[in-house]
């Protein structure tokens, strides 16, 4: 998506489990007016991609921003401050519990990317509308 809609939620976590139900919880919020976006894929890579970055950005916490829906679909970005950790894939078999986030995100928010910033990196991801959504939404 080349174009955000404005910002309708910002968090700041530490880099905490808890952090991830809240970041969670803050993109539900922002997006449960909108009932042609995908809850559940909102809700799904958020905890993936905050899951990550409390894991292995090495501490100093991380930051969520959704922006508002444009043109049929939302993008999210989740900024943690360790441009060291790119996201990485991981082998992994079918019983393990862990290593499947970056292969969720190809699946559900094809053309995710990570970009450097001046605190570290920011994963940025885009998720589309699962079912028709009026011409009147697409907001700037």
């Amino acid at each position: 998506m080349d174009q955000r809609g404005y910002v309708l939620a910002v968090g700041r976590y530490p880099s905490t489990a808890v952090a991830v139900p809240e970041a969670r919880a803050i993109a539900a919020r922002a997006y449960a007016p909108y009932p042609w976006v995908d809850h559940d894929t909102v809700k799904l890579l958020v905890s993936e991609t905050a899951t990550n970055a409390v894991l292995h950005a090495g501490g100093g916490g991380f930051d969520l921003i959704c922006h508002a829906p444009y043109d049929g679909a939302v993008q999210i970005e989740l900024h943690d401050r360790s441009a060291r950790h790119r996201p990485s894939r991981r082998a992994h078999n079918a019983w393990d519990q862990h290593g499947r986030g970056l292969e969720l995100l190809d699946l559900l928010a094809p053309g995710w990317s990570v970009v450097r910033t001046m605190t570290g990196k920011g994963l940025i991801f885009t998720v589309r509308a699962t079912a028709p959504y009026p011409a009147m939404i697409n907001e700037r």
